[in-house]
C-alpha cells in the first residue's frame, strides 16, 4: 500500500468536476506527493496518520481568488464612499510614500491569514514589491501568483519604467530557472496608466518568456474616458488587443464592455475576473456576466483589494455575483449555483492556467481542499450542496483548509501563520498609514 499523507472521512464531497459530481458519505485519500489518490463513497483503505472526520459536512475545492491586492490590507477602509478615481488619487501616493518590503510582508501576511481562514487557497495578487508576497507564500503554504507591477510612475520600489522592465526580465528569468509558473506573470496596471509604447514593450517581454498577463480593464466609466483620451478613442480591450496583450490575459473587472469588446475577449481566449463586491461598493456598474458566458468567455471571481472591497470574502462574491445578474436580467433562473461555484473554483484555476492542477476535487489533482463545519446552523439542512455553498455558506463555516496536501487551517485556527503577531504588526503600522493619507489630502487641498 502507498504512503498516504492525509484522509478525510464521512464527507459530502462536492467535486466541481465536469459533471458536478457529489459523493455522499465518502472518503478522500491524499498521497505523500500532496495529490488526491482516491475519492469514493464509503471507506477506503489508507495509511494516513492524519485523518479528518468531516461528520457528514461538505468537503469542496479550495477557493481561487483571481484578482486581489493582498498587501492593501494596510489601507483597509480608507477608500470608502468615493469613486475609483478619487480612491486612486488618495491611496496611490500614500502607498508610494510608506510601503517597503517589510510593510508589504505585514500587509500580505494579514491578507493571507484572512484568505486561508476564509477558504481561499490560491490568489492572483497584484501589488508592489512582489518578493514580499512570495515570502508569505512560502511560510503560509498559500498559493500566491504574483508579478512585477508595471506602471509609468516610479512606485515604492522605486523604479523608473526602464528599470522596471529590467527588473521584470530578471523576475521572469528567475521564474523560468526555478520552473515556477506562479511567478511567470507580468502585471501592467492598466491602459490608463500606461501608454502604447509601454504596453508594446511589456508584450514583447511577455512573448519572449511565455509570461501570463494580469491587468485592470474596463472597471469604471471614468476609466473608459481616461483610456479613450489617452489612446485615441479606443476601449481598454481594444488597446490590449492592438498591443498584443489580450491573448490568454486575466482582465480584472471587465464591467464596461461593448459587444465588440466581448467578441475580442472571446477570440483571444482571455478571462474576466468579476469583482462584484468592489464594483458595487464603488458604484462601478454591473458586469455583463451572462453575455460573457454566452460568448464562451471564462469568468472567474475576485475580491479586489481590501481598500476598495474591504475584505477577502469569496463567499460574499459568489452571492453578489449571482444575485446581481438575476436582478438585472429580471430572471431568477440565470446563474445557477453550480455555475457560480465554478467561477470561484475551476474557472479561477483556468484563468491562472492551472486548471489541470487545482480547482476541482479529482484523482491526480493537488489536494487543495476545504472542510466545512458540519454543525453550522446556516448549513442545516442541506438538500442541494451547490445551493448551500453559494447561497448559505460563509467564511465562518470553514473548519479545515488543506493546500497541496498540507493542513494549514484546522478547527478554524491557522497552523502556519501566527494570528496574533500578524494582526499586531499591521495595527502598529496604522499610525504611519493614516499620517501618509492625511499628507496626501493636505497636498490635494482636501
Amino acid at each position: 500500500m502507498s504512503n498516504d499523507l492525509l484522509a478525510i472521512t464521512h464527507a459530502r464531497v462536492v467535486t466541481v468536476d465536469e459533471h458536478g459530481t457529489v459523493f455522499d458519505d465518502a472518503t478522500i485519500v491524499v498521497d505523500n506527493s500532496g495529490c488526491i489518490r482516491e475519492i469514493a463513497t464509503g471507506d477506503i483503505a489508507h495509511t494516513a496518520t492524519t485523518v479528518i472526520d468531516a461528520r457528514g459536512g461538505i468537503v469542496m475545492p479550495g477557493l481561487v481568488n483571481a484578482h486581489a491586492h493582498l498587501g492593501m490590507t494596510l489601507f483597509r477602509g480608507l477608500g470608502d464612499d468615493m469613486n475609483l478615481e478619487d480612491f486612486l488619487a488618495r491611496l496611490m501616493p500614500a502607498e508610494i510614500s510608506i510601503l517597503n518590503h517589510d510593510a508589504v510582508v505585514a500587509g500580505t501576511e494579514l491578507g493571507a491569514l484572512e484568505s486561508l481562514l476564509g477558504g481561499i487557497t490560491t490568489t492572483l495578487d497584484m501589488y508592489y514589491l512582489p518578493d514580499a508576497a512570495q515570502q508569505v507564500a512560502e511560510r503560509s503554504g498559500m498559493r500566491i501568483f504574483s508579478a512585477p507591477n508595471l506602471l509609468e510612475s516610479d512606485g515604492p520600489e522605486p523604479l523608473a519604467f526602464d528599470q522596471r522592465m529590467q527588473w521584470s526580465e530578471q523576475w521572469l528569468q528567475q521564474a523560468q530557472s526555478d520552473g515556477n509558473d506562479h511567478l511567470n506573470w507580468l502585471a501592467p496596471h492598466s491602459t490608463y496608466l500606461l501608454g502604447d509604447s509601454h504596453l508594446r514593450r511589456i508584450a514583447e517581454l511577455a512573448h519572449t518568456y511565455g509570461a501570463h498577463i494580469h491587468v485592470h480593464a474596463s472597471e469604471t466609466v471614468g476609466e473608459m474616458t481616461l483610456v479613450a483620451n489617452r489612446h485615441h478613442g479606443r476601449t481598454p480591450i481594444q488597446v490590449l488587443a492592438d498591443t498584443d496583450l489580450l491573448t490568454d490575459a486575466v482582465l480584472a473587472h471587465g464591467v464596461h464592455l461593448s459587444d465588440e469588446d466581448i467578441e475580442l475577449i472571446a477570440d483571444h481566449h482571455a478571462s474576466i475576473t468579476h469583482c462584484p463586491a468592489s464594483n458595487q461598493k464603488l458604484a462601478s456598474g454591473t458586469a455583463r456576466i451572462i453575455d460573457l458566458h454566452k460568448a464562451g468567455v471564462n469568468v472567474a471571481l475576485g475580491t479586489d483589494g481590501p481598500a476598495s472591497g474591504n475584505d477577502m470574502d469569496l463567499w460574499l462574491a459568489m452571492r453578489l455575483a449571482g444575485y446581481a445578474q438575476k436582478n438585472t436580467s429580471n430572471d431568477p433562473t440565470v446563474m445557477p449555483a453550480l455555475d457560480v461555484l465554478r467561477m470561484a473554483t475551476i474557472n479561477g484555476a483556468r484563468a491562472l492556467h492551472v486548471d489541470h492542477l487545482i480547482g476541482s476535487l479529482e484523482v491526480g489533482k493537488a489536494a487543495d481542499i476545504l472542510v466545512l463545519d458540519a454543525d453550522s446552523p446556516s448549513l442545516t439542512p442541506i438538500f442541494d450542496p451547490h445551493v448551500a455553498i453559494v447561497a448559505s455558506a460563509g467564511r465562518a463555516d470553514v473548519s479545515s483548509v488543506i493546500v497541496n496536501g498540507r493542513l494549514v487551517v484546522h478547527e478554524k485556527r491557522s497552523l502556519t501563520i501566527n494570528h496574533k503577531e500578524t494582526v499586531q504588526r499591521v495595527r502598529q503600522l496604522g499610525g504611519n498609514v493614516m499620517a501618509a493619507v492625511k499628507e496626501v489630502e493636505r497636498t490635494r487641498g482636501k
